[in-house]
C-alpha cells in the first residue's frame, strides 16, 4: 500500500470544482468541432445526452469508490488482483495516463502556436506550462484544490460574460432543421462527447474517495461538477451554433476561442479573446494538474516509493518529450481520435472500473459468507 508523507484531504466543495474544471479541460477545445462536425445542428442535443449518461457514468465511479472508501484506485488493484498482477495493471494503467497528459499538453500548445503566439517555440509554451504544473503539484493536491477554489469565481465571471456578450448575435434559424441527424452520426457525437469528459473519470479515482474523508457529501459534489462541467460545454456548443453557424462551427479548428472573436458590444467592447482563452488555461491547468499527479502517485505506488514528488521532473521531461510526438500532424490527430481514442475510453471508462466493481462484491460477499 502507498504510504504518503502527510495524510492530505480536500473538502467536498473544493472537490467539486475540480470536477467541474477537469470535466471541461480539454473538452473545451476539442469537443465543439469534433461533435459538430457528427451531429451539426444538433450537437447541442448530442451533448445533453452525454450529460445524461455521464450521470450513469459518475453512479459506477461513486459505486466503486464507497466500495473501498480509503483506498486510490492503484491500491484497489492490489487489493483485487493480488500484488503481483495488481501492480501489473497499475503500471499499465499509469503508463497510458502518461500518454493521455502528453496529448492534453499538446493541446495546450497547439492551441497557443496556432491562435496567440505563432512564433513561440512549441517546445518553449509546453516546458512553460508544465513547470507551472510541476509546482502545483508538488505542492499537493490540497493546494491544487484551494487553487481552484480561488480560479472558480473568475472563470465563472469571465464565462458569464462570454454568454451576455455572445446575446445580441445569436440566431435562432442556425438551429433549424431539428433533429435531422442519421441516428449513427448522432450516436458517435455523443460518444465523442463522452470519451472526453465522463469516461475520463477514472483519473479521479485516485483522489476520491480515499483524499475526501466525507465521501457522502463527496458522492454528491461529483454528480454536482460533473452536471456543471457539461453543461458549460452544452452552452459553448450551443452558441458556437447560435453564433456562427453550424457549418462554420465544425470547420474552425477552436469555434469555443472564435466566439471571443466575435465579441463587439457598443463598438467599445472588442478584441478581448486572449481574456476570454484564460478560461481554456484554467480548465487546462486543473486536468493536467490531475492527470500529472494521479500518474505520479501511480508510479509511486508501483515502485513502492513514499514521497511521489521524486518523479515529478524525471516524467515531466518524458511527458514533454512525449507532447512533441503524439500527434505528427493534425490530420494523424483526428484520425487517432476518431478511430482510436473512443474505443480506448469505453475500455478505460467503462470496463475496467466495471470489472473492478463487480469482482470487489464477489470478494466482499465470498469474505462474508466466511466470516458468518
Amino acid at each position: 500500500m502507498l504510504i504518503l508523507l502527510n495524510e492530505i484531504n480536500i473538502s467536498a466543495a473544493q472537490f467539486r470544482k475540480l470536477v467541474t474544471l477537469y470535466s471541461i479541460g480539454s473538452t473545451i477545445i476539442v469537443v465543439p468541432a469534433a461533435i459538430t462536425a457528427d451531429a451539426h445542428q444538433d450537437a447541442w442535443i448530442a451533448a445533453l445526452f452525454g450529460v445524461a449518461l455521464g450521470i450513469g457514468l459518475v453512479l459506477l465511479f461513486t459505486s466503486l469508490g464507497k466500495m473501498f472508501p480509503t483506498l486510490t484506485l492503484m491500491e484497489m488493484n492490489e487489493k483485487i488482483f493480488g500484488k503481483l498482477f495488481g501492480k501489473i495493471i497499475s503500471a499499465v494503467f499509469v503508463l497510458s495516463n502518461l500518454f493521455i497528459s502528453s496529448q492534453v499538453l499538446y493541446y495546450v500548445g497547439n492551441f497557443l502556436t496556432t491562435q496567440i503566439l505563432p512564433y513561440t517555440p512549441l517546445t518553449a509554451i509546453h516546458i512553460a506550462f508544465m513547470g507551472v504544473v510541476i509546482v502545483g503539484v508538488r505542492l499537493g493536491i490540497e493546494v491544487i484544490a484551494r487553487s481552484a477554489e480561488i480560479l472558480f469565481p473568475w472563470f465563472v465571471g469571465l464565462f458569464g460574460l462570454l454568454i451576455v456578450s455572445m446575446i445580441p448575435q445569436i440566431k435562432i434559424e442556425h438551429l433549424q432543421p431539428v433533429f435531422e441527424i442519421h441516428p449513427k452520426a448522432f450516436i458517435r457525437a455523443v460518444l465523442t462527447f463522452l470519451s472526453i469528459s465522463s469516461l475520463t473519470y477514472t483519473i479521479l479515482l485516485m483522489i476520491f474517495p480515499s483524499h475526501t474523508p466525507d465521501t457522502k457529501k463527496a458522492t454528491q459534489s461529483f454528480y454536482i461538477g460533473n452536471i456543471a462541467g457539461g453543461l458549460v460545454m452544452v452552452t459553448l456548443i450551443l452558441l458556437g451554433i447560435l453564433v456562427l453557424g453550424p457549418y462554420y462551427s465544425q470547420i474552425t479548428m477552436f469555434p469555443s476561442y472564435e466566439l471571443g472573436r466575435r465579441i463587439d458590444v457598443g463598438n467599445f467592447l472588442q478584441g478581448i479573446e486572449v481574456v476570454i482563452a484564460i478560461l481554456w488555461f484554467i480548465t487546462l491547468f486543473f486536468k493536467l494538474c490531475i492527470y500529472f499527479y494521479a500518474t505520479l502517485l501511480g508510479f509511486a505506488n508501483v515502485f513502492h516509493i513514499k514521497d511521489y514528488k521524486l518523479f515529478s521532473f524525471p516524467v515531466a521531461l518524458i511527458m514533454i518529450t512525449l507532447s512533441l510526438i503524439v500527434y505528427p500532424s493534425v490530420s494523424y490527430q483526428k484520425d487517432w481520435d476518431t478511430k482510436t481514442w473512443i474505443p480506448y475510453s469505453l475500455l478505460v471508462g467503462i470496463l475496467y472500473p466495471l470489472f473492478l466493481l463487480i469482482a470487489g462484491f464477489i470478494q466482499n460477499k465470498k469474505r462474508r459468507s466466511s466470516n458468518g
